[in-house]
């Protein structure tokens, strides 16, 4: 990306998909349309207004990762820009912002720039979000991994950028594998004989497995979907139900017979869908574990949370593959993004801030010192934090894929799986349960 243009973020911390979901099923489920489509008359203006004869950006988030940094940005961009005033607003969870950016969209007055949540595709395609491959061309937005740019395209066009990216690894404590003999496992199947292995050697739990709330689990099972298929692009076509994907594919009922022999292969604690990520986080760092399934925020908890002892001691791999030698597809997206306002008069205003923002060094020194994972394959180069570095190198190798459900009712999905994985489903059933409660759902 090139350096400062003339004229652009989450684990994510605190901001999984586990959260997004969650609030997404009460805020979607208060989103109606006939606002969302009131809110498409580009008559209705924008109170961006001016302040000072100046235009004015207004900036809406929950990203609290960078309360701190996101305040200089904006003096050092209004010094350069002194024709432009940015007015950053930054909610303390979804719970608060959602509703507000709803009523603002259903007012016709949406923030010239916006995280847009869950309701990325639908404000784009109901004409809210600006077409930002349009705005500022393809050299700038094919600078974001695949994986990022996916989840907020549709049809060529794409609504908004990636901030924060975020995805999955294996972290684990060397010193317990070396106490139980067992190796860093390539494959699922070798997951579930190292989990055993330990657990009969050393009496610790093998790998833990958070399923709590329940739309956890799909950040594990998605990903094992695309490894099956080796593409992609399939689980965002599952989400959107378009090119004939289906729930009721192979894939996924293969997809589900791999977590089903986890389970009751024995690689996971017990009480998988009642153990929240951070009850999980400390059983780690405490050392009654030897590994642990989380997201790349989870370097972000230890330093707040763990020992410097352990802080020093743990590493992190790639999730496993399903067969040996099979390219390490693993979860990632970013919850967190930046869409622009189709309808603001301070449009042009708003995607000169978006510009500056992500000029590759101010982007990278603005995710290094929020210790956040970057959405841009040329910050990505200057990741500092050693673990971070290496899960974001994942993702130079292009093994990010799909693990946030966007689509109407494909959360729904979550349920099915927590009864798979409570052993009261099988593969094939569970499967057609997803089916059903999607269609349920999508009404």
């Amino acid at each position: 990306m090139p350096a400062t243009p003339v004229s652009e973020k989450f684990p994510v911390a605190g901001m999984s998909r586990r959260t997004i979901l969650k609030a997404a099923a009460t805020g979607i489920a208060g989103l109606g349309a006939a606002p969302l489509l009131a809110a498409c008359d580009k008559g209705s203006g924008s109170s961006g207004g001016t302040a000072s004869g100046k235009p004015t950006v207004r900036m809406w988030t929950w990203y609290t990762q960078q309360q701190s940094i996101f305040p200089k940005l904006i003096t050092e961009f209004e010094s350069a820009h002194p024709n432009i005033k940015i007015e950053n607003r930054i909610f303390g969870d979804t719970n608060s912002y959602l509703p507000a950016l709803q009523a603002a969209v259903a007012g016709g007055d949406p923030p010239e720039i916006f995280g847009p949540h869950v309701l990325a595709m639908q404000y784009g395609k109901n004409g809210i979000s600006a077409n930002l491959t349009k705005e500022l061309g393809n050299s700038f937005t094919s600078d974001f991994f695949d994986s990022t740019n996916q989840e907020y395209t549709d049809a060529g066009k794409q609504y908004a950028l990636g901030w924060m990216a975020q995805t999955f690894g294996i972290f684990y404590s060397p010193a317990i594998l070396k106490q139980a003999g067992v190796d860093e496992p390539e494959t699922w199947d070798d997951l579930l004989s190292a989990s055993t292995a330990i657990k009969s050697k050393t009496g610790k739990i093998g790998t833990l497995f958070a399923n709590n709330p329940g739309t956890s689990g799909l950040d594990f099972f998605l990903p094992i979907i695309t490894q099956i298929k080796n593409d992609p692009t399939f689980v965002l076509k599952l989400d959107q139900l378009t090119d004939g994907a289906s729930w009721l594919d192979p894939s996924v009922v293969q997809a589900l017979a791999v977590v089903q022999k986890l389970v009751k292969g024995g690689a996971f604690q017990d009480g998988v869908n009642a153990t929240e990520t951070n009850q999980a986080e400390q059983l780690f760092y405490t050392g009654k574990a030897a590994m642990l399934f989380n997201g790349s925020w989870a370097p972000q908890d230890f330093v707040q949370n763990a020992s410097k002892s352990f802080q020093k001691s743990y590493k992190v791999m790639q999730t496993p593959t399903t067969k040996a030698g099979a390219k390490h597809w693993c979860a990632n997206q970013a919850g967190a993004g930046l869409a622009v306002s189709e309808t603001s008069k301070n449009k042009a205003a708003a995607l000169e801030f978006i510009r500056f923002l992500y000029d590759t060094d101010r982007y990278a020194k603005t995710m290094n010192d929020s210790n956040s994972m970057p959405s841009t394959k040329s910050a990505a180069q200057q990741v500092k934090d050693p673990v971070l570095k290496q899960m974001t190198s994942w993702l130079l190798q292009g093994n990010g894929c799909p693990h946030i459900l966007f689509g109407k009712g494909s959360s729904a999905t979550a349920d099915p799986l927590a009864a798979l994985i409570a052993g009261s489903t099988g593969p094939e059933q569970t499967a057609k349960n997803m089916q059903k409660a999607v269609k349920s759902a999508r009404g």
